[in-house]
Parts: C-alpha cells; sequence; structure tokens
C-alpha cells in the first residue's frame, strides 16, 4: 500500500511539473502584463497549487453511505476555468476527473465531469455569467442521460442506484459551483489576476446572489451527509441485529435437535448394556421402536465389540437382504467412541448398509462396568436438517450452511450448495471482523464502490459442538443489496428535495438579486438557517423599512417561507399519504399499526387487521382504461371509509388493495364489520354516468390471536384474503392455521419445479387427434406430465398455476416445445408419415419469452420444418394486449408455423377478434361437447362450426368420448374430433405402438 501511494505521489510530482513547463515553454508565465517576473511565477505557482488542489479534492472523498460519495475537485477546476481561462480549465478538468477512475474503476464519471468543463467554458461569459447556473443547467440538459447511459445501460446499473448517481452528482455539482464563486469572490489571493479590481469594485448583484444561495444550499448538503452517515449506521445496527437475532433461533433449534437425537442414541446404549444385551430380539424391537420415534434417523443398528451388527432398522436394505451381520469396525467413528468411550457426532459421509446417499452419523458405546461392549448409531436424514433451516430462514435476504470440521456441507438453501460440497465462506473476498463471530464480507474481484457494497454481506459464525469438541458450523449470510437498495430509495427523495430547494434558490436568487439595489443586512439576519427555522417552527423577525425595494424582498421572502411550509407538508404528505386516493400509504400504516399493537398489548385487549382486495379490478384497466380505474379506486376509498369507525385506521397499500386495523374489538364484532363492507358494495359505481359493479374479497388476524409482530398480522390478514378469493370471491374469511401451511405447500412446489428441470422429472405425453371423414389421425397435441421422485404424478393443474405465477412457466414451455420438435422429428427420421404436433402457449409465454427468436431457433436445432409444429393460444391470451398478441401470432404465421385457438368459447373473444387473429384451427371447449345433446349446447355448437368454417378455419372438437357425439359432430361437419374417444394422453413409446398398429395418414402434411 505504501509503495502504491509512493509512486502515486511521484505521478503527481512529474504532472505538476510538465504542467509548470509547459506553462513556461507557452510564455503563460508573462501572461501577467506590467507585472514583474516574481509576481507572474507566483502566480503561475497558484495555478499549479489549484491543479493540485482538484486532484486532492476528488481523490479524498466525504462518502456518506454504500459507496455514494462526494467530491469536491470541481471547485478548483472552477476557479481555473474563471481565472486561467477554459485551456487550462480543462487541463485541470481532465487531470482532477482522472482520479475517480481510480476511485470508482470505470471512466463514465471523468467523462460527465469533463463535460461539465467544456458545457461552462462554452457559455460562461457569453449569453450566461454564472456559473451556478450553468451548473445546474448542465445537469438538467446533458449530464443526466450521459450518467444514465454510462451507468444503467453501459455497466447495468439498477435503476434506484443509478437516479440516486445523478441527483448525488447534480447536488455535488451545483454546491461545488457556488462554493468556486464564493472563493472566486470574496477570497482572491493578490497574485491571482485581476484580485486586486476584485477586490476594489465587487458588484451587489453577486453579493446578494451568494447569500441568499448560500443560505439555502449549504445548510440544506450539511443536513443531506449527516443525514446519509445516520442511515448508514440505522441499516448497518439493523443488519446486525436481524443476523443475530435469525442466528440465535437457528442455534437454538438445531442444538435442541440434535441433543434430543444423541440423548436417544444414549439411552438404546445404556439398555443394551444391561441384563438384556444378550436377548437379540428385544434389542431388533427397541431398535425399531426408536427409529419409528425418531423418522429424522435413515437407520439405526447396534453392533457389538467387533463391529457386527446384532440389531439393525431396517432389517434389509433395499436389495432385500439382510442389514444383520454387517461390520462396521472400520468405520472411524466406530474406533473413536470405541477408544474414547463417548459419544461421537460424525462428519458428513456418504453412508452404506441401505443408505446411498450422503449422512452424519450419531455413535454412542455400550459400556458394561468400565468395558466396551459395542456401540448404537444412527444415520440421520439430511434432508430434514435442510427443511428445517429452510423453514427458520424467513428472511429472503439470508442464507444458512451447516458444515462439519473438514467444511463440507452439511445442509444449506443457498442455490446449488448440495451436501458433501466443500464450501468455504471466505473464498473470493476481504473479511473484516465486526464482533466476535461476525463479519462482513466483501468480493475482491469488484473495485466499483457501489457495485462492491451491492455484492457485499455480513456472516455470522454459530460453532456446535459435541464432547467439549467443535464438530458443526453455522454460517449465517446476510445480503447488503436490498438494504443498500432500500437506503438509496429513501435518499432520492431526500435528494431530489435538496436538489428542487437548489434550483428555486438559484431561480429567486438570480430574480430577486437584479430587483435589490441597497443593503439588506437585516433582511439576512432573518433569513439565516431558513431550512432550521422553518423545520423547527420558529417565528421569523421580518424587517420593516420605508425603502420599496426592501419591502418587495420581504415580502418574497415572506412567501417563499410559507412556500417552503407548504413544500415541507406536501413532502410529509407524499411520504406518508396515497397521492390517488389522500388515503394513509403502507409506511404510515405500518407505524399507526405498531402503535395500536403497543396500546393492545399494554391494555390487553384485542384488535384487527383486514386486508382488502378489489375482485378482477385488473379487468376494468385492461378494458376501461386506468384514469377510469383511478375514478374507481378513488370513489372505492370513500365508501370504505364510511364502513369504519373513527378510531380506526384505513389505507391503501398499493394497486387495488387496501388495509385497514380496528382496535378494541373481536371476532363476532368484526364478522358485522367484514359483512357492513361486502354490503356497502351491493350498490354500483357511478361512472360518468354509467353503472359499474365490483367487489371486495376480505381477510382478517387477530390479534394476539393470529400473531403479535405487525408483518406477521399483515401477512396472515393477506392469506385470509387469498382464501377468501380461492373460495369465490366476494366474501371475507378469518386466518385459519391450515392458510400458513397452504402457502409453505406453494413455496415447496416453487422449489421443486425448480429443481424438476435439472432432474429430468418431466416428461411429454401426446393426445392423437382424428378426421372424421376418413377417420384417419392428423396430428398430436403435447401434454406436460411430472414424475416427482418422492410424490410422484403431480398433476398439470397443481403445478402449472404455479408455475405461471413465478415464471418457471417460461423455461418449462421452452423445454417442452424444443422435447416435442426433437421427437417429432425423431419420428420422421424413423420413417413415419409426416404430421403437426400442436404444443400449448400460456400468457406469460407470450408476453415474457421472445418467441420470434425462441420458434426459429428450436427448429433450426430439431431441423423439424415449419409446417409440423402448430401453437396452440386461449381465448383470454388475445386479451391481454390484443395488438401485441396479434404482431407476435402473425410474425409466427410468416415462419410457416400453424396457430391453433384452444378452449373456445369459455372466454371473452369476439367474432372480431376471430377475423383478426392467424387461426388455423379453432377447438370447440369440451364443456359444449359433453352435453352436446341437450339443447342449449347443440345449436352453439353447430354455430361455432359454421362460424369457423365461414372464416376459414378447421374445427376440432376436444372431450369426445362416445359415438354419439361423434355422430353428432359428423353431422355438423366438424372436421376433426380429439377424445378418449380415439385414444387417451400416451407416452411416446405407446404412440409409436398407436403407428404400427394403425394405418397412419395425415391431413396436415
Amino acid at each position: 500500500m505504501m509503495a502504491g501511494l509512493h509512486a502515486e505521489n511521484t505521478s503527481f510530482r512529474l504532472c505538476f511539473f510538465c504542467v509548470y513547463h509547459h506553462l513556461y515553454q507557452s510564455g503563460v508565465v508573462m501572461f501577467i502584463k506590467g507585472k514583474n517576473p516574481s509576481a507572474s511565477f507566483t502566480s503561475v505557482g497558484y495555478l499549479i497549487l489549484l491543479i493540485a488542489l482538484a486532484c486532492i479534492g476528488n481523490a479524498v472523498k466525504v462518502s456518506l453511505f454504500f459507496g455514494v460519495d462526494l467530491l469536491f475537485g470541481s471547485v478548483f477546476v472552477l476557479l481555473i476555468l474563471r481565472l486561467y481561462g477554459f485551456k487550462w480549465g480543462l487541463i485541470a478538468s481532465i487531470l482532477a476527473s482522472s482520479v475517480t477512475i481510480f476511485l470508482w474503476n470505470h471512466p463514465y464519471g471523468m467523462i460527465a465531469f469533463i463535460l461539465e468543463t467544456v458545457f461552462i467554458g462554452a457559455f460562461y461569459r457569453g449569453k450566461i455569467g454564472n456559473s451556478i447556473l450553468l451548473t445546474a443547467l448542465y445537469w438538467m440538459i446533458l449530464g443526466t442521460p450521459l450518467i444514465w447511459f454510462g451507468y444503467h445501460v453501459r455497466m447495468d446499473m439498477n435503476t434506484t442506484a443509478t437516479i440516486l448517481v445523478i441527483l448525488k452528482d447534480a447536488v455535488n455539482g451545483i454546491f461545488n459551483a457556488w462554493m468556486a464563486t464564493l472563493l472566486y469572490t470574496y477570497f482572491p489571493s493578490p497574485a491571482w489576476p485581476g484580485a486586486q479590481a476584485r477586490k476594489s469594485k465587487r458588484h451587489f448583484y453577486d453579493i446578494l446572489f451568494m447569500i441568499f444561495t448560500g443560505l439555502i444550499i449549504f445548510p440544506l448538503l450539511v443536513v443531506t451527509v449527516i443525514f446519509g452517515w445516520q442511515e448508514y449506521h440505522k441499516t448497518d445496527r439493523e443488519i446486525r441485529d436481524t443476523i443475530e437475532r435469525q442466528s440465535e433461533i437457528i442455534r437454538n433449534d438445531i442444538v435442541g435437535w440434535r441433543i434430543t437425537h444423541l440423548q436417544a442414541i444414549e439411552q438404546l446404549a445404556v439398555i443394551a448394556s444391561g441384563e438384556q444385551s444378550n436377548d437379540r430380539a428385544l434389542l431388533q424391537k427397541l431398535t425399531a421402536n426408536l427409529k419409528r420415534v425418531f423418522p429424522d434417523f435413515r437407520n439405526i443398528y447396534i453392533a457389538d465389540a467387533a463391529g457386527t451388527t446384532i440389531a439393525f432398522d431396517p432389517i434389509q436394505n433395499e436389495e432385500g437382504l439382510s442389514n444383520l451381520g454387517l461390520n462396521y469396525a472400520d468405520r472411524s467413528y466406530f474406533k473413536q467412541s470405541k477408544s474414547s468411550l463417548r459419544p461421537v457426532i460424525t462428519d458428513v459421509f456418504w453412508g452404506r448398509g441401505g443408505v446411498s446417499e450422503p449422512i452424519v452419523s450419531i455413535t454412542a458405546p455400550i459400556v458394561d462396568g468400565g468395558r466396551f461392549k459395542g456401540i448404537v448409531s444412527g444415520a440421520l436424514n439430511l434432508r430434514y436438517i435442510k427443511n428445517r433451516i429452510e423453514t427458520l430462514t424467513q428472511n429472503d435476504r439470508m442464507d444458512i450452511t451447516i458444515v462439519d470440521r473438514n467444511r463440507q456441507v452439511i445442509a444449506s438453501t443457498r442455490n446449488g450448495l448440495h451436501a458433501m460440497q466443500p464450501y468455504d465462506w471466505k473464498q473470493g473476498g476481504d473479511i473484516y471482523e465486526l464482533a466476535d463471530g461476525l463479519y462482513q464480507w466483501f468480493p475482491d474481484n469488484v473495485k466499483n464502490p457501489m457495485t462492491l457494497w451491492g455484492k457485499s454481506g455480513y456472516v455470522k459464525l454459530i460453532d456446535l459442538s459435541a464432547d467439549g469438541s467443535r464438530d458443526w458450523t453455522i454460517v449465517v449470510e446476510s445480503k447488503v443489496a436490498p438494504y443498500r437498495d432500500a437506503l438509496y430509495s429513501s435518499y432520492i427523495k431526500i435528494l431530489s428535495v435538496l436538489l428542487l430547494f437548489g434550483l428555486i434558490a438559484i431561480a429567486a436568487a438570480i430574480l430577486l438579486s437584479r430587483l435589490i439595489i441597497r443593503p439588506i443586512s437585516g433582511l439576512a439576519d432573518a433569513t439565516t438557517d431558513l431550512p432550521g427555522k422553518i423545520a423547527d417552527n420558529k417565528p421569523f423577525n421580518w424587517p420593516e423599512t420605508l425603502f420599496h425595494e426592501i419591502s418587495v424582498l420581504t415580502a418574497n421572502f415572506k412567501s417563499m417561507s410559507e412556500k417552503l411550509k407548504t413544500m415541507f407538508a406536501e413532502i410529509r404528505h407524499l411520504a406518508y399519504y396515497d397521492s390517488l386516493t389522500g388515503l394513509p400509504n403502507r409506511v404510515l400504516f405500518n407505524q399507526e399499526l405498531e402503535h395500536v399493537l403497543e396500546q393492545s398489548s399494554r391494555e390487553n385487549y384485542r384488535s384487527a387487521v383486514l386486508f382488502i382486495d378489489l375482485d378482477r379490478f385488473k379487468v376494468v384497466n385492461d378494458t376501461l382504461g386506468h384514469r377510469q380505474g383511478d375514478r374507481l379506486l378513488q370513489q372505492v376509498a370513500l365508501r370504505l371509509q364510511s364502513c369504519i369507525g373513527p378510531k380506526d385506521i384505513l389505507s391503501r397499500m398499493g394497486g387495488d388493495e387496501f388495509t385497514a386495523v380496528i382496535p378494541q374489538t373481536n371476532r363476532e364484532q368484526m364478522t358485522l364489520a367484514a359483512q357492513k363492507i361486502l354490503d356497502a358494495f351491493i350498490l354500483p359505481f357511478d361512472q360518468d354516468g354509467h353503472e359499474m359493479f365490483i367487489t371486495p374479497s376480505i381477510g382478517i388476524s387477530l390479534y394476539p390471536d393470529d400473531g403479535r409482530e405487525q408483518q406477521e398480522l399483515i401477512k396472515r390478514a393477506d392469506q385470509a384474503m387469498y382464501a377468501a378469493k380461492e373460495k369465490g370471491k366476494n366474501m371475507y374469511h378469518f386466518f385459519t392455521a391450515e392458510m400458513s401451511a397452504s402457502s409453505s405447500n406453494k413455496m415447496v412446489l416453487d422449489t421443486m419445479l425448480h429443481k424438476a428441470l435439472e432432474h429430468d422429472e418431466f416428461e411429454l405425453h401426446y393426445q392423437p387427434k382424428m378426421n372424421l371423414r376418413t377417420n384417419s389421425f392428423t396430428g398430436l397435441e403435447t401434454l406436460i406430465r411430472w414424475r416427482h421422485p418422492q410424490r410422484g404424478w403431480i398433476s398439470p393443474a397443481e403445478f402449472i398455476p404455479v408455475a405461471e405465477e413465478t415464471g418457471m412457466i417460461n423455461p418449462i414451455g421452452e423445454w417442452v416445445l424444443r422435447t416435442a420438435c426433437a421427437q417429432n422429428k425423431a419420428w420422421q427420421n424413423a420413417g413415419y408419415t409426416p404430421f403437426a404436433v400442436s404444443v400449448n402457449l400460456s400468457v406469460r409465454q407470450l408476453r415474457e419469452q421472445n418467441l420470434l427468436e425462441l420458434v426459429p431457433q428450436i427448429l433450426k436445432e430439431t431441423g423439424l420444418k415449419p409446417q409440423y409444429l402448430e401453437l396452440e393460444i386461449t381465448e383470454n391470451l388475445s386479451m391481454h394486449n390484443m395488438d401485441y398478441a396479434l404482431s407476435i401470432l402473425h410474425k409466427l404465421k410468416k415462419l410457416g408455423v400453424k396457430i391453433a385457438m384452444d378452449d373456445f368459447g369459455t372466454g371473452y373473444s369476439s367474432l372480431s377478434y376471430l377475423k383478426k387473429f392467424p387461426i388455423d384451427h379453432l377447438k370447440i371447449d369440451q364443456s359444449f361437447i359433453r352435453d352436446i345433446q341437450s339443447e342449449d349446447d347443440l345449436p352453439i355448437v353447430n354455430a361455432i362450426i359454421s362460424m369457423a368454417h365461414s372464416l376459414g378455419m378447421i374445427v376440432i372438437a376436444e372431450g369426445v368420448e362416445t359415438d354419439v357425439q361423434a355422430q353428432l359432430l359428423h353431422e355438423m361437419k366438424c372436421d376433426e374430433i380429439q377424445g378418449y374417444l380415439v385414444s387417451r394422453p400416451l407416452p411416446a413409446e405407446h404412440i409409436e405402438k398407436l403407428f404400427t398398429a394403425k394405418d397412419w395418414h395425415t391431413s396436415s402434411a
């Protein structure tokens, strides 16, 4: 490090020598005409000093938090620009800005700062002679897009961080321009060019401008810096407290679990050392009972002094061979237990004797009168430990890993980290110890401070021990990025207000300074620390004068102070209230809920939390537009307010979600209150003379029955609301314990889905379609099936909605498309007659996946021609941004791919939609075919067939199961049928048998 500083200092000295030499060679040392050489050289010395200060001002940064820095080098660059001209200002800017490359490890800050100098130098003393105003204009016109391009586009920094950098640089730049103007005007050195003239002749406009802007800008910047430091330390404490609290919970749980299982093994060892030690039947029975009581053991066995098993559960391995008589004398835990006569908890190792996976063994010696007689050993199921720490880790900002003495993983919540893998949390990072067992980790390959903080984390180590020695270590890791981004978002509001105040101050200073012609010292006293006085609500002593100019200025200051008060109030309102409905927002609601819960705890009464969500509100936005949706939300807010009491708190959480807290209530009262809200929505809402009906679904949680923490109560009210929606909407539902289990099942299913693709658990079945006129097969529809290794077959109706919700439908859909195309091409290569295979598309795939690139890519990879692929969409899919869907489907159609509309008749499509969409096949939903013989469905089916034929579409009837249905469809001239009458969905190998069993003809070729 010292060598690096020495090299940097040497570089600076060399740089300054080159600058001085260039000054001398170009004659700049004599640029002050009429001055003696010594004065000229002194001025050159000041130039070199200012360049040095500019470099130091950028090198010695003021850090606010999490990689956000304030730099002051441009103060001296602007001084050089005004004193020595544009050329030397630009040279100083290049030298000083180059320091930022070492600070931030990218050139975009340097580019922005150099262009700032160019912009100010180009316009200064032209039409605009105010460097502060020019700086503000630069950041509004050029600086903002430059930073956005460099940070967001080129460096891929997220939107929040980029906006923060823009606001910080703009505020920093305006403050630096103000400081440069201050130094230039009030602190001229005798050796500066024109210094004597400025000392003897100062413009009153400049004086007033500097006073006014300084009273606003400087205090607010100081407050901003102090606030940043306070928020950083607050966030640091929050992270530490959270990781310590979570670590304690995990440690207590794992320790208790280990002790329980160790005591069970030790108890069986005590029994085996007694008089019953020779009764092997009894020992086998006791072993089986212990295994049944503690299912977390994969196996439990008793071995004699020679290591041979005399009792074992399970008694047979997977091949049906007996586990009795196996010898474990070579195991390290057998030797260790035999030599120490103490229990042993092993490192993770690969099991045997019916266990072919990583395990940890708990072993206790059988001792009789100080003599070793054998061991009792149990192999722990590591999946339980993994499931347990996943359950305990409610905070998605944390990862938990348990390792053994050799740093091999026992269990982990980290993605891709499995048992027996080596794991060293220190690898690839720089470590700083914060407290006993608590560390801060920074990646050692990242140089940019903001990115460095975003990838950093806090690590808590918990050592577990058995027999006085450490055997397991729990590594609890907390990510900094979510806390950093939350702090960035909060600070953006502060910087926005600061920038707004700065621009107001500049604009007002320019206007008022041109109007004032007399001293205003009394007014300056009154406006000193103006933001502080307004914030503290202190009285103002406005000066009274007979001079009109001062009176006008005083009135303007009074007006500004009132506007600032109003702005402070508006800022507070924006921070705590919803701008659309005027209701408290999420932040204020959480604060009020916390107060209610504290009072409920003190006075020992119940309170309730309501979570209210409007049913099918998205349809309103999609059909009528967001403006009408916003008006409806305002009307809903008024109607909800009419249903709650004066002490109740109603808020809008966002979108169409509302929450309320009802203090001092009970279940019966909440039943009446919820029903009152439902009754209030019976009447329609008036939307420009049109009646509109909307209904709510309400979830209710009670304090303290359903929880004591505010977030827990909100979460459980939310779960209850979803239960109300699942039961039909337009109702209320109280929270029950089963709801948490349901949410947990969805999380488990989501986790399983992520692993299903990796482990090849999905498979495709194919259902044939048949031509009614020729009784020949025309193609296959692809249907996905999931065979889970533990749960067996999982219905698509269970996992497809979860995949849609989480986004897993995209990779699953891509796998289905690629697999189906490859299979179809394989059948063609095997000599079967070509036919088309249809694949279903979901709403999310059409909206998010780039199908125009994916489909041609898969067709190219598999070698399948486009005419042998058919993509099926549903009616509802066409309702989501119809213009976009039309564009995508027409482009797919141009590729040669066929398009089919599935489940027709169940959605909202109109005839105009069908005319616009490039549909080849129209599939009538099976709900119409099921009751086709009824008087209601028969004419509907006949009308759909006629309509589709008139549009040039081929009609396919789904769900055909009887000959009568097929005959009626044939009479109505339906083209094709699909259903159990033709064939059930079959695996690929059974389809091939179907090929050979029947003549295969295809009309799709």
